[in-house]
């Protein structure tokens, strides 16, 4: 009996010991998770836009459902922007990785500089920024059917950032950058002290 209590003692203590060292990298996980759904999303946004010649908006809504807070994806098309071509149409609406949230976990933007156009040592004050604007332009940023993201109210191509992280985990850090000129999309990861390319 005391053999089987010794046994089942450190059995629970490797338990324990994997569970605080499995912690961090689940953590990690679900912030790769939640970043590969942005990419895959404005990804697809783009893809939608040029297959369809339709503008393509993306929006970031945050909504409470049952109680829990999440952080959500969506892309419209924006058919009223073309003569007879009928309503807006919502085509995707993605809640991204519970725990994970539209957050800046690092100060300091990402190497694509894209907050404010300053490459180094730019503090994003907000997580979504497009044209230099917290939460994006007042039109609202879309993808056209060259393949650009442009400000819906000017239609001149803009450059954003969506920051994305688990609160208090500074290496729970990710970004998703998209050049607006060229549509191209990136994704960055934060290790806590630096930010390098997903």
């Amino acid at each position: 009996m005391i053999e089987l209590c010794v046994v089942i003692g450190i059995i629970m203590i490797v338990s324990a010991i994997a569970v605080f060292q499995l912690s961090p990298a689940m953590q990690d996980q679900r912030a790769d998770t939640a970043m590969r759904q942005v990419l895959e999303q404005l990804r697809q946004a783009r893809e939608y836009a040029v297959t369809n010649r339709r503008y393509e908006q993306i929006t970031f809504p945050v909504v409470v459902v049952n109680g829990l807070t999440l952080s959500e994806i969506t892309i419209t098309q924006r058919n009223s922007l073309t003569v007879g071509a009928g309503p807006d149409q919502v085509l995707s609406t993605l809640p991204i990785q519970t725990s994970v949230a539209f957050l800046v976990v690092d100060a300091i933007d990402t190497p694509d500089g894209f907050v404010n156009g300053v490459p180094a040592g730019a503090i994003p004050t907000n997580p979504i920024v497009f044209g230099g604007i917290s939460n994006g332009p007042v039109g609202g940023m879309l993808f056209d059917s060259t393949g650009q993201l442009v400000n819906g109210a000017t239609y001149v191509p803009i450059n954003g950032t969506v920051f994305l992280g688990i609160a208090a985990q500074a290496a729970s850090g990710r970004a998703a950058t998209v050049m607006g000129t060229t549509g191209r999309i990136r994704g960055w990861k934060n290790n806590g002290t630096t930010w390098f390319q997903f």
